[in-house]
């Protein structure tokens, strides 16, 4: 099924509403682990670009600009849910924090205006990739820096869900099978989310089946970024070793060996990171 733009924001409007009240609890990026793991990657852009302003879209109540004010001067975050703005920690005494209720595809800020712009766990729920893309390109500075992560990689959601959830597995294939085929019908339940607002809020991950790295590197070309990187986050299991003191010194390591041994082993890994310049 298709949705229309109106009907992907008049869902996400209407989703993150009703998560708002529990949305650091039930969202992984907010484990100890990945914010780590994300601060480090804020860092080095910051590191890399030299700038001092930074550009959350997407911005719910401020994963990213949580992290991004130990490192950044001033941060303007979007989004188009009033609930989740409500929520944002604006308080700091070294960050200027600015919150804006905008659509990524219609910013309100002057070309060349951010060093930084980041989406984190957004891109699966917007409506086009290319007009966001363009506004992004657009706000960034010359050599500005792109991050978005946290987004489905189409190979491993395609893969798991030709998968039996009722079949006998590992513990660590049957519980990704699950997430894939389960944690739709929890929130459905738990938290009384309508599935068909839950689909067009993620409507290119339920209708497009997620992304694919090829395609996200032509529409970034096309738009004009350059030196682009796909990196692929999270292979199966990897949760399960790092809370394992005696298997969590093999994680990268086992990582490398899997990025290695692409296109055929890109399926194990369950999301997408973008490094992108201007």
């Amino acid at each position: 099924m298709e949705y229309s733009r109106d009907e992907v924001l008049e869902a996400n409007v209407k989703l993150h509403t009703q998560l708002s009240e529990v949305y650091r609890e039930t969202e992984p990026h907010y484990r100890k682990e990945n914010v780590e793991r994300v601060e480090n990657i804020i860092k080095n852009i910051k590191d890399e670009v030299k700038g001092q302003r930074l550009l959350d879209i997407g911005c719910g109540m401020g994963f990213i600009i949580d992290i991004a004010k130990n490192f950044f001067d001033q941060i303007d975050g979007i989004d188009i849910t009033p609930a989740m703005l409500e929520r944002v920690n604006t308080e700091s005494t070294k960050c200027k924090i600015c919150l804006h209720a905008a659509e990524a595809e219609k910013m309100p800020f002057e070309a060349e205006s951010f060093d930084v712009c980041t989406a984190y766990a957004v891109l699966h729920h917007l409506y086009n990739l290319n007009d966001v893309f363009r506004e992004i390109y657009r706000v960034l500075k010359k050599g500005g820096v792109f991050y978005s992560d946290l987004d489905p990689n189409f190979y491993f959601w395609h893969e798991f869900q030709k998968l039996d959830p009722n079949a006998e597995y590992s513990d660590i294939v049957k519980r990704e099978v699950l997430a894939v085929n389960k944690k739709d019908e929890e929130l459905e339940e738990k938290f009384n989310v309508d599935k068909k607002v839950l689909a067009a809020a993620e409507a290119l991950k339920h209708v497009e089946g997620g992304f694919k790295e090829e395609e996200l590197t032509c529409i970034l070309r096309d738009v004009g970024f350059s030196d682009i990187k796909i990196i692929h986050e999270w292979f199966v299991g990897e949760g399960k070793y790092i809370h394992d003191a005696q298997k969590k010194q093999y994680v990268d390591e086992i990582k490398e060996y899997l990025r290695l041994a692409f296109p055929v082993t890109r399926h194990l890994f369950k999301y997408i990171r973008i490094i992108a310049k201007k």
